[in-house]
């Protein structure tokens, strides 16, 4: 008998830390929707103190608009000379341009 209850005790403990770390592990989810099991891979490591710079190679006397956080990408709005606008969006983690986004057709010269 005293193994039974010794079994059972054993038992809801096992339980008890089950829902624990399933708890754990849906917060650190909801939290963080973009986390990956193995998110080192693509991540960009900056030493402290080191500024990177991303070029967009802009006619002189373009200008930027303010940038706007749309999930896990940061969009920015850039009107060139001519007036005509162009929106970047950029993944803030490695800084790249991921789409440029033109008026006019497809494929046409910028």
């Amino acid at each position: 008998m005293k193994f039974l209850k010794a079994l059972i005790v054993i038992m809801g403990v096992m339980i008890i830390v089950g829902f624990a770390v399933i708890g754990v592990e849906l917060y650190k989810r909801m939290s963080d929707p973009d986390r990956r099991a193995d998110s080192t891979a693509d991540r960009v490591v900056v030493p402290a103190g080191k500024i990177d710079e991303v070029g967009l190679d802009l006619p002189a006397g373009s200008r930027i608009g303010d940038p706007v956080a749309a999930g896990n990408r940061v969009l920015f709005r850039v009107t060139l000379p001519d007036n005509s606008d162009r929106l970047y969006v950029m993944d803030p983690r490695s800084g790249a341009i991921t789409t440029t986004i033109t008026t006019g057709k497809a494929g046409a010269p910028r």
